[in-house]
């Protein structure tokens, strides 16, 4: 009986300290930091907050001793800033009603918490696997966290990671991220450059670049060049038709000159030998011309069958063909007598 009673007083004193020494909030130096309280209808009540046993707030049938308005909200919550490591410790905070009967009675642990620095990563390459190490200058309360490619793993929240080679890709990465209360650090993306690591069966690469991106290049690049091809076709057979248009169109012009002069030039020729011999061998009429007289005058029909006609050639008719030389001639016009000459005078 003597032994029970100092065991039960150890292990009371022991809880208490455990309980004291957690903390409910952490803040970091010179932050900004709201214990909340979350009561509602505060304006007919006393309110008090009280640090380490120490009344720091008070608000009692609206004045403020101590404290300022703006060091609580309206649900209760105390406002601090500018924290320092003094500001540790527990905060109480009572709440009275009218008659100063405590209704509500609560307490806070408050700690201060450094930031937690920025990690750094290395790997050592093994013949199965690849073991990643992320270094920190204090591990106090702080946990790690892994990102392969970006997303997380579920491997734990151990300052080590063990990969094996046959789940390791060429562009695979990695990251590891040290988190505390109050802060959280992420170290620089490293990248696993072990000469086992696979690259065959890896379709997320090509030539280089991501696989769908350099799939998207090569599409894009042979619609090109089918554009290219069937706009030159297009503009070849566009070409070869305006010319075999063109050639019809010549055609078709030089048709009527082309059918109508030869035929014109043989049928003159053939049937219009000399204009000269022609008239020579017409027969004067009976009785013959009288002296002084210049013979018979060419009809206008004559005339108009020996002129040629080079306009009705130019247009494609054919001539008019010439009277023959048995052809009955029109009688001559009389001529006027012209009288004898005259002796000249002595």
């Amino acid at each position: 009986m003597a032994c029970t009673l100092p065991l039960a007083f150890l292990v009371l004193h022991g809880f208490l300290s455990l309980s004291a020494d957690s903390c409910n909030y952490y803040f970091q130096h010179g932050s900004f930091f709201s214990i909340p309280l979350k009561y509602t209808d505060l304006s007919s009540k006393e309110i008090t907050w009280k640090h380490n046993g120490n009344v720091i707030f008070r608000r009692k049938n609206g004045r403020f001793k101590p404290g300022k308005t703006e060091d609580i909200l309206e649900d209760g919550s105390l406002q601090l800033k500018g924290l320092v490591s003094a500001n540790e410790g527990t905060y109480k905070a009572e709440v009275f009603n009218s008659e100063g009967k405590s209704i509500k009675d609560q307490s806070f642990r408050l700690c201060m918490k450094e930031k937690v620095s920025k990690p750094s990563v290395k790997f050592t390459c093994s013949d199965k696997d690849v073991t990643f190490t992320c270094f920190l200058t204090n591990t106090e309360g702080v946990t790690f966290k892994w990102r392969k490619n970006g997303e997380p793993l579920n491997e734990g929240e151990k300052t080590t990671l063990i990969i094996g080679l046959k789940q390791l890709k060429e562009p695979d990465t990695f990251t590891c991220s040290a988190v505390n209360e109050v802060s959280t650090e992420t170290s620089d993306i490293i990248k696993p450059t072990c000469k086992d690591v696979s690259k065959s069966g890896d379709l997320r690469s090509l030539f280089g670049l991501d696989f769908w991106t350099m799939v998207g290049i090569l599409a894009g690049g042979g619609g090109l060049v089918l554009l290219i091809i069937i706009t030159l076709v297009c503009c070849c057979l566009s070409r070869r038709k305006s010319q075999m248009r063109f050639e019809e169109e010549r055609e078709l012009r030089l048709a009527p000159l082309t059918k109508t002069q030869h035929p014109y030039h043989s049928e003159v020729q053939t049937k219009h030998p000399s204009h000269p011999e022609g008239q020579k061998q017409r027969q004067r009429p009976p009785g013959g011309a009288p002296p002084g007289s210049t013979g018979p005058r060419p009809t206008a029909r004559a005339s108009s069958q020996a002129a040629p006609q080079p306009r009705t050639q130019a247009r494609g008719k054919p001539p008019q063909t010439p009277m023959d030389d048995d052809e009955e001639q029109p009688p001559p016009l009389p001529q006027p007598r012209k009288k004898g000459s005259h002796p000249a005078r002595q």
